[in-house]
């Protein structure tokens, strides 16, 4: 495995090391040709914006030249991959999975000879398959959000393969032009969208729901006003996301990742198998009776939390700082880039600490203060910015293809892959409006018909007759 894990480094602020990456600025300056990269993803404006947020950046800062391949399934029917330096897979698709990358695409993949690399999110999942796909398809370069000792645990045994770690999303710089709504004018003071994970993700993922109903039940004691929810049917997207959080003063906040690293299945298989056989379901939700998570945890998976930490900074937290509100939150590492009190407001892990954060927002000056400082300094500052991974991604890209076979320049298949599969990326996915009641419907109805995989058959056809003339 190459030593070759950089962090990436931000300019001077409090708590943060001051370097700048030479290595970026030496690399682009000898380059004598943008370039041709191949990114496949799976391009949804529909779904979570900060997916669209990243596979943007790469069309937008990249000083080379981007075509973006937005499939699933046997992503490179049809594509030349001979007329790429680099072929990149974004982790919208998971390479682990034959579902999202197929048999004949993994196999050309293998044959490409240019540069390969592969962003991965969600680490803890589909380990081994995800390490033995690396592996077959000689993927020479790993975008990781583990740190080099983790990484170097994990990637360490695929021969030839490198590692650089990146967030798991830095600040939409569209969501930085929005006017500050006054605190006074805010509809609630406290909000939070959470989501209940499997058992099998352990504390981490525990406390993505226990924050808010912690909060939810003691904020009365404390005249806060809350909006707090953690059921699938809560969630929010696009403009509806933005709104909401505009309109509350703050919004809670806990690291990304989970405690468990799934390395073979075996565990989430036999959680959340055995969960669901046990379940004694009832038409009142309260009554419900449900395995408890000490129980599960004991059964499954004990001993084996946290031996493999992957905890980071969440996207939603820049998302809260460039919309400037209030983020409070659990006590933690996060990436290096927030300080407590400074740029966030820290709740202990067992709440005990409630009263002091009460006060905090009972003061509008304070509360003011510290959205100052986030903003200023991590919402405005280019180190947490996507131009900044791009730059870095170019520089990594360059070192891989460096030595390889260069791309067979084509235009007529260049100007046959765009006609086939154009791109119109969403500037701000951000302001998506949610799907109208009819398109909803319409989907709750192919999807019950099983006409989904019709409706993929027919996109693959009109590609492939695109590419024929």
């Amino acid at each position: 495995m190459k030593d070759t894990h950089d962090r990436p480094r931000a300019p001077p602020l409090p708590g943060h090391d001051a370097s700048p990456h030479e290595a970026i600025q030496s690399s682009l300056a000898d380059e004598a040709r943008p370039l041709r990269i191949l990114l496949a993803c799976n391009y949804d404006p529909a779904n979570a914006a900060t997916v669209c947020d990243h596979i943007n950046a790469f069309v937008r800062y990249s000083r080379h030249e981007v075509r973006v391949l937005s499939r699933v399934g046997e992503i490179f029917d049809g594509v030349k991959l001979e007329t790429f330096d680099a072929v990149v897979i974004h982790y919208s698709l998971f390479l682990a999975m034959e579902t999202f990358v197929g048999p004949r695409s993994r196999r050309a993949l293998a044959a490409f000879r240019g540069a390969k690399a592969v962003f991965i999110q969600d680490e803890y999942r589909f380990v081994n398959a995800t390490l033995d796909a690396l592996e077959a398809c000689g993927v020479d370069l790993v975008f990781t959000c583990l740190g080099p000792a983790e990484a170097e645990r994990i990637y360490g045994r695929v021969s030839g393969l490198g590692t650089q770690q990146v967030l798991t999303g830095y600040v939409p710089h569209w969501l930085t032009h929005y006017p500050p709504i006054p605190l006074s004018a805010r509809k609630t003071m406290v909000g939070y969208r959470g989501r209940t994970y499997p058992a099998w993700h352990g504390e981490q993922g525990r406390e993505k729901v226990r924050i808010g109903k912690l909060f939810k039940r003691d904020a009365p004691r404390f005249g806060l006003s809350t909006d707090i929810a953690w059921s699938e049917r809560s969630r929010l997207y696009g403009r509806d996301w933005v709104k909401f959080i505009r309109n509350c003063q703050a919004v809670l906040a806990v690291e990304s990742g989970a405690s468990v690293f799934d390395f073979d299945g075996a565990v989430a298989a036999r959680t959340e198998s055995f969960a669901a056989l046990v379940e004694r379901p009832h038409p009142i939700p309260a009554l419900a009776k449900k395995p408890s998570y000490e129980m599960l945890r004991d059964r499954f998976f004990a001993g084996q939390e946290d031996q493999i930490d992957i905890a980071q900074i969440s996207p939603r937290v820049f998302e809260a700082i460039a919309l400037r509100t209030l983020v409070i939150a659990y006590p933690g590492r996060y990436s290096g880039v927030l300080e407590p009190w400074r740029h966030y407001v820290p709740l202990d892990k067992d709440h005990g600490n409630m009263a002091a954060v009460a006060a905090v927002l009972r003061d509008p000056e304070r509360v003011a203060e510290i959205i100052t400082n986030a903003y200023a300094e991590i919402a405005l500052n280019p180190a947490y910015g996507y131009g900044t991974m791009i730059a870095l991604f170019d520089a990594r890209i360059t070192e891989a293809a460096a030595g390889r076979p260069g791309a067979e320049i084509d235009e007529r298949a260049d100007a046959k892959f765009r006609r086939a599969f154009p791109f119109t990326p969403v500037d701000n996915p951000h302001e998506m409006r949610r799907p109208s009641l009819a398109r909803r419907l319409a989907g709750r109805i192919v999807h019950r018909l099983g006409l989904g995989e019709l409706a993929v058959r027919l996109r693959r056809r009109r590609g492939r007759k695109a590419l024929e003339s």
